[in-house]
């Protein structure tokens, strides 16, 4: 099944009615005052609907609705915001599934698609691949607590680890955002399996995921704040009708918009494009920033009870500000888009 024949809001509609009934929000609540890293049962739900196998082809076992279709879920997902550690796993499937490997993708690939095994990627700046061993350490592996295999990017390469492999060890450590676990990872002389991947691709895909996962979010808590406003009121009239608030609100979804446009355009632009990695990297900004001012100011919107553990307004805050740190600052992410686009002209 090629991108061209999803019809995607039917996509997102599907999605959006199973997060509605399986992680409404005082599920989500549950789950982040248990610390709980993963939400087993909609694991399960995940997997029986195929929402694991959205994006590889069918010719290996999935969906084939290819990065296009995996947008729409992380979008989905974010809206709740669910703790389901769905975008790392995938990065991690899309990558063996391009790598050519039939020994890697026959012992991984499967299990990946059907939910059974979590993975984590990320890039190893500070380990070195000798003779088949990993050494050193890597900080803030989004998702790896839950992971069972990970994907190890190096400036020469790549390579796999099983999360048992003696001489690993994993960490948890503290994050402000419970919906998500980060993860420091020890290596000592790790078995590791080399794997040929393509940098660019995995970079473009875990920026759009979490361009996709802050629209999402933004969209959702801005519904929220909306809704509020209609309710509470002040001076014997909803607060929503103040013009004051009415522009801030105007101004949010303006922002929203315009992220959002970005973020499509940047998800329907080939891999191969050569303005490709520019466009992902410049819609993670825009769509992370764009999410965090949404939520901090949903925050303010709410008055009083906008800062209590029981509503909403902080959970989303939190994860907008991770999403603004992960797989690169907005610094980092603007010089390289900057310098894409500009040789793509």
């Amino acid at each position: 099944m090629s991108d061209e024949a999803i019809d995607p809001r039917e996509l997102q509609l599907s999605i959006r009615e199973v997060m509605d009934a399986e992680a409404p929000s005082d599920h989500v609540h549950k789950l982040y005052d248990s610390g709980a890293a993963l939400d087993v049962a909609l694991v399960r739900t995940a997997a029986s609907l195929g929402w694991y196998a959205l994006g590889v082809g069918e010719e290996q076992g999935g969906l084939g609705l290819g990065l296009a279709g995996l947008c729409v879920l992380y979008e989905e997902l974010g809206r709740a915001p669910a703790t389901l550690p769905m975008l790392p796993t995938m990065v991690v499937a899309e990558a063996i599934a391009a790598s050519g490997d039939a020994k890697v993708q026959e012992a991984w690939l499967g299990r990946l698609l059907a939910g059974e095994v979590h993975a984590a990627w990320a890039h190893g700046f500070n380990v070195m691949l000798d003779e088949g061993k990993l050494s050193g350490t890597l900080h803030v592996v989004p998702d790896g607590v839950q992971a069972g295999l990970f994907l190890i990017s190096m400036p020469g390469g790549a390579a796999l680890v099983v999360a048992d492999a003696p001489g690993l060890t994993v960490t948890q450590v503290g994050a402000v955002d419970r919906t998500r676990t980060l993860a420091t990872l020890a290596f000592a002389g790790v078995a590791a399996t080399p794997i040929a991947v393509n940098p660019d691709m995995l970079d473009r895909h875990a920026w759009l995921g979490i361009a996709s996962d802050s629209i999402g979010g933004a969209a959702s808590i801005l519904e929220r704040t909306v809704e509020y406003m209609k309710v509470r009121t002040q001076f014997g009239q909803p607060i929503g009708s103040f013009q004051a608030l009415k522009h801030r609100v105007a101004n949010h979804k303006l922002r929203l918009e315009q992220a959002a446009g970005i973020v499509r355009e940047a998800v329907h632009v080939g891999q191969d494009d050569p303005k490709a990695p520019g466009l992902a990297a410049l819609a993670k900004v825009m769509a992370a920033d764009a999410y965090a001012a949404i939520a901090d100011d949903a925050v303010q919107l709410h008055g009083g009870i906008g800062y209590t553990w029981e509503q909403d307004c902080h959970i989303f805050l939190k994860r907008a500000r991770l999403n603004q740190m992960l797989f690169g600052s907005a610094e980092q992410l603007l010089d390289m888009s900057a310098m894409c686009l500009t040789e793509a002209v």
